[in-house]
């Protein structure tokens, strides 16, 4: 007897299901990823009776609707969805009565012929379909999943590149509600991170390999909270091989250390960072690196399974592998060691308590494996593999992580001194005249022999480590003798790991408080230090061991938090001194007669995570208007230099959210320009303060041509655009002709940048072809066609310069600079030619070199540029006022070597913008960096005298 056909609430059931699987699919347009949740298939089914509509031959009772809620929902919706009426009319005799549940998915071919018998092509639709609703729960509790290859992972969005490694790469993977178990009893009810590695098919070894070292880490009676235990492990069959972990929220100490290295902006991720400078940074880091120590000890001595003790040799410790993962009590975050993959653990084939002694000697357990993965920053001297000599067969085991850790040490030490750029110029002195950065050195004694004879610590290293050990602060000297104590070339005379933590806690002990030298009388001498001289050190580093071992040594694992220091109640970094001191000095610190101007405190301005920023050249009754652009708004402030205040006056929504966005304002008047994704153009704001920008530019002007845009306090526009510059007038935008286009006398060069003086009243320009660079110059009064001035510089012999023009105020001269601080001041002296079919006179291009980081002009003859001198802790930040001596008729004027007149605070070496306004005869400059801005007067010049 067939079976009854479905009717109208039936079509009208299975359709509404079908749609609601489809807005339900997690990663829908992946067809190997896609799944919908068991949650969301019950939500879907209870909905408006659709269950007893679906099964419309069966008279369900409520015992039946409760069977098929919990153990057929997966079954039914995967026949509905592939349209499978027939089962659905019969399905109380097909499951309700058979042997098959939803616990048995992923069915196989032959399992699915029984219920769809002479149906091969939903036979394959089940088969592929069944997937989509049947996603892989993942625990914590067990150690190893096997998935099948048709299952899906609950991995709710598509997986976020982290990092690759040696073996992997490593991704960010969101897991879906419901599909994580922390343990039996408990699963996530919200979407949660975790951090994935990855590994191909053909690296199953090293899967298997990372897979049970880290089991052996997990599995130990003692714990260690600064080493990164995995979660667990997936094989999925024909696709790859995973093993998740926690996720670090603050990357790695890598980027760390690089100030973010591209993937993030430090002050984002560490907000409550102390400014540098402050001391107050030296105890979160030492505590960590205290930590580290601990980490280590616990990895060569501290292991315990099933009664064995186990050695673990990391052999791959290197700021990669140094994963930081938020930690309220700290203001650097936690840091944890990872990637065991190298790793090599050994049972200890002698009791650690008790040593073997042999005629005297003891040996300790120890391992020793030929060396891995090439040679890298971090590897010690013994890893070499230097054939035709001893150093073949040496070995590497515990002592190498003791190594890594000193160079790891030292450069943490870096970065407290100097941020980003300390850790830099380590680096770059590291590879003077070679090619790789170790922190060791193949030494050829006295021998004629071609071959070494041994090694040594890098001497740029030790250079290095020599100057800073000068520091004022006592916690930089200790840390350097830390260092020297680590850093041995001998492993064997390398300390062990447990002295290890008493060496790095003795240095804990002096950044543990911070001194203050502010509380100190007015001109109360400097306490002496106890430091022993850098050469005595060197031959005293027994010794010191020595005294050190009656230090208590930490704990080796589990160390206690403690709350770090807050900056804003740090004292300062360091006492009066001379330029060694890494402070600025304060006002009564200043020597007389020296002729610098007192410093004012930066004042925050709130804007850091903007995209570009513009400072006006120009101040109307002393407020100095500046633009900050974000990828949707500008927001428009205005600077009281007298009174030292900042405040927002406007905020101006841009058309769409711009990508790599610029900014020029001037006066009232401002444009924006850049890439909007959404649009998949370029696009051109045009405006003025209180009326917002224009809706309505020339038809003619083509957005996405547009380079720059040139503004001038009187409300002209020029907009550079390959071979000519188009001007437009603020007061005319609405009409549908341009007001001027200027095109280049030569049509092989092209504009790259175009400026207005501060005043308005003269546009220069700059132009490059293959064979020649050149300045053009026009007059706005009276706008002629052809350039009022011009002078071209031959490319015969040389590569262009990326070249910015900064106008004289007057705009009577200018001065050309480029990004390899060769500097050029101009004089207008040259009128226009009428004589165009005439080559003009190509000149060889002179400079002067000035060792500047950011540069502005002062009226029409002087240039203020910010100099820095000295490295890490002895660096020192100065405006020096370089004076411009023009001679009559002469196209080029000199520029002197400047004189210092104003130091600014170290925050600011990384400076964007300054600008210099003058009132009343008093010059007052501003800074503006990432954070704030600072303001001070200039000492009146010698011509002023």
């Amino acid at each position: 007897m067939s079976s009854p056909q479905p009717g109208s609430e039936f079509w009208r059931a299975t359709g509404a299901i079908k749609d609601d699987l489809e807005n339900h699919t997690k990663r829908r347009y992946e067809v190997t990823n896609r799944f919908v949740t068991y949650q969301d298939l019950v939500k879907i089914l209870q909905m408006e009776g659709r269950i007893h509509k679906v099964l419309y031959t069966d008279c369900l009772t409520t015992e039946d609707l409760h069977n098929i809620q919990h153990n057929f929902i997966v079954i039914l919706t995967t026949l509905v969805s592939i349209g499978a009426t027939h089962c659905l009319a019969n399905f109380r005799s097909l499951f309700l009565t058979g042997s098959i549940t939803d616990k048995d998915l992923p069915l196989e071919r032959e399992q699915i012929e029984t219920f769809l018998p002479g149906h091969s092509e939903l036979v394959d639709q089940f088969e592929s379909h069944q997937c989509d609703f049947c996603p892989t729960v993942i625990s914590c509790t067990r150690p190893l999943h096997c998935v099948p290859s048709k299952s899906r992972l609950p991995l709710e969005k598509k997986p976020e590149k982290l990092g690759i490694g040696g073996f992997g790469e490593v991704d960010l993977v969101t897991i879906t509600p419901g599909y994580w178990e922390f343990d039996r009893d408990c699963t996530n009810s919200s979407a949660y991170k975790v951090a994935c590695k990855k590994f191909s098919l053909g690296l199953k070894e090293a899967f298997l390999k990372e897979y049970k070292n880290l089991t052996i880490l997990k599995e130990s009676l003692t714990t260690q909270s600064h080493i990164l235990q995995h979660y667990t492990a997936v094989d999925h069959d024909l696709h790859s091989y995973y093993i998740l972990f926690p996720y670090a929220e603050h990357g790695d100490l890598y980027q760390f250390l690089y100030g973010g290295a591209g993937s993030y902006e430090l002050h984002n991720q560490f907000p409550r960072l102390p400014v540098e400078g402050d001391p107050a940074i030296f105890k979160p880091l030492l505590h960590q690196c205290w930590a580290l120590a601990c980490a280590i000890e616990w990895l060569h001595d501290y292991i315990q399974v099933d009664g064995e003790h186990i050695m673990c040799a990391h052999l791959d410790l290197k700021p990669d592998n140094i994963l930081i993962r938020n930690d309220a009590s700290s203001v650097v975050g936690r840091w944890m060691i990872s990637d065991f993959g190298i790793s090599v653990l050994e049972p200890q084939k002698l009791d650690s308590s008790r040593p073997l002694s042999v005629r005297g000697c003891y040996r300790e357990p120890t391992i020793e494996v030929d060396p891995h993965r090439g040679r890298g920053t971090y590897r010690p001297p013994e890893a070499i593999n230097r054939i035709g000599s001893r150093a073949m067969t040496n070995k590497i085991g515990r002592r190498s992580d003791i190594w890594a850790y000193g160079c790891i040490f030292t450069e943490v030490l870096a970065w407290a001194i100097g941020r980003r750029e300390g850790v830099e110029y380590l680096a770059r002195e590291r590879r003077i005249g070679i090619t790789i950065d170790f922190y060791w050195d193949e030494h050829f004694g006295q021998s004629l022999s071609p071959q070494a004879t041994g090694f040594k610590v890098r001497d740029s290293v030790v250079r290095w480590l020599d100057h800073i050990q000068t520091s004022p602060e006592k916690v930089v000297g200790e840390w350097v003798k830390t260092i020297k104590d680590i850093l041995i070339i001998d492993k064997e005379s390398r300390p062990k790991a447990q002295k290890l933590v008493t060496y790095v806690s003795s240095v804990y002990k002096p950044g543990d408080v911070p001194r203050d030298p502010d509380s100190q009388p007015i001109g109360s001498p400097v306490e002496p230090s106890s430091r022993q001289s850098p050469s005595s050190l060197s031959n005293q580093s027994h010794s010191r061991s020595n005294s050190r071992s009656s230090e208590p040594s930490s704990p080796p694992y589990n160390p206690p938090y403690s709350q770090p220091s807050s900056p804003a109640t740090s004292p300062p970094s360091s006492p009066p001194s001379s330029l060694s001191s890494n402070r600025m000095p304060n006002h009564r610190e200043l020597p007389r007669g020296s002729g610098l101007q007192v410093p004012s405190k930066p004042l925050p301005h709130g804007k850091k995570n903007c995209i570009d920023t513009y400072l006006s050249r120009t101040s109307c009754q002393g407020k100095v208007p500046i633009a900050v652009v974000s990828n949707d708004k500008v927001e428009v402030l205005s600077l009281d230099l007298s009174r030292r205040k900042i405040r927002e006056v406007q905020f101006l929504a841009l058309f769409g959210k711009l990508g790599n966005a610029e900014v020029v304002i001037e006066g009232q008047y401002l444009a924006v320009w850049g890439f909007c994704k959404e649009e998949g153009e370029r696009m051109l704001h045009i405006g003025e303060v209180n009326s917002g920008f224009s809706q309505s530019l020339p038809n003619t002007i083509e957005s996405e041509k547009v380079i720059s845009v040139a503004v001038s306090p009187r409300g002209l526009f020029a907009l550079v655009q390959d071979n000519k510059l188009l001007l437009l007038s603020w007061t005319s935008l609405s009409s549908s002709d341009m007001q001027r286009i200027l095109k280049l006398p030569d049509l092989e060069q092209t504009f790259t940048q175009a400026i207005f003086n501060a005043r308005g009243d003269f546009l220069f320009a700059w132009a490059r072809s293959s064979k020649k660079e050149s300045l053009y110059v026009w007059k706005i009064e009276g706008l002629a066609d052809e350039p009022d001035f011009a002078v071209h510089y031959s490319l015969q012999h040389r590569f262009h310069w990326n070249t910015s023009v900064m106008p004289n105020s007057s705009g009577r001269g200018c001065v050309l600079a480029d990004d390899q601080n060769r500097y050029l001041a101009v004089t207008l002296n040259q009128q226009r030619s009428e004589s165009h079919g005439i080559e003009p006179e190509r000149i060889e291009r002179p400079f002067d070199t000035l060792n500047v980081t950011v540069s502005c002009m002062v009226g029409d003859e002087y240039l203020l540029g910010l100099v820095k001198s000295g490295h890490l802790i002895t660096t020192r930040l100065y405006l020096h006022r370089f004076e411009i001596t023009r001679r009559e008729n002469q196209t080029h004027a000199s520029i002197s070597q400047g004189r210092e007149v104003l130091e600014i605070p170290k925050s600011f070496k990384l400076a964007s913008k300054v600008r210099a306004y003058e009132q009343q005869g008093v010059v007052t400059v501003v800074l503006w960096n990432e954070t704030s801005l600072f303001r001070s007067d200039l000492p009146p010049s010698d011509r002023n005298h």
